[in-house]
């Protein structure tokens, strides 16, 4: 059975973030509304990759990655625009990124993202 765009979503955040949201009204809600405003699955898991980069080891923000705040629709505008503004300066943005997570800090999931970013973005 293919999974749905949403569960598709759910679990790309859990694999980053480490944590298990689930597939409740109250998430997927959030991410069925991005899709019919016309954003697209990778747009969404775009957002959720560069917040993750931003925020995991951030103590102040880590709370934040969960899906009302990534997937509040007035917040997600900018948080595509980040996006954006990361695929045409990824050699900035990367250095930046590497910086804030202290690339050797042993997360595997974190590291993999450093060592995709510049083809992700290219």
């Amino acid at each position: 059975m293919n999974k749905s765009d949403q569960e598709i979503i759910i679990d790309y955040l859990n694999e980053l973030t480490g944590r298990n949201y689930r597939m409740i009204k109250s998430n997927v809600s959030k991410i069925t509304a991005l899709l019919k405003d016309g954003y697209t699955v990778d747009e969404i898991k775009d957002v959720i990759y560069i917040k993750v980069l931003e925020w995991k080891n951030n103590p102040e923000m880590a709370m934040y990655l969960r899906p009302i705040t990534l997937f509040n629709p007035s917040k997600f505008e900018n948080y595509i625009n980040q996006v954006i503004d990361v695929k045409k300066n990824p050699e900035m943005y990367k250095k930046h990124y590497e910086k804030l997570n202290n690339k050797n800090n042993g997360n595997s999931n974190i590291q993999t993202a450093f060592n995709d970013i510049d083809e992700l973005y290219k």
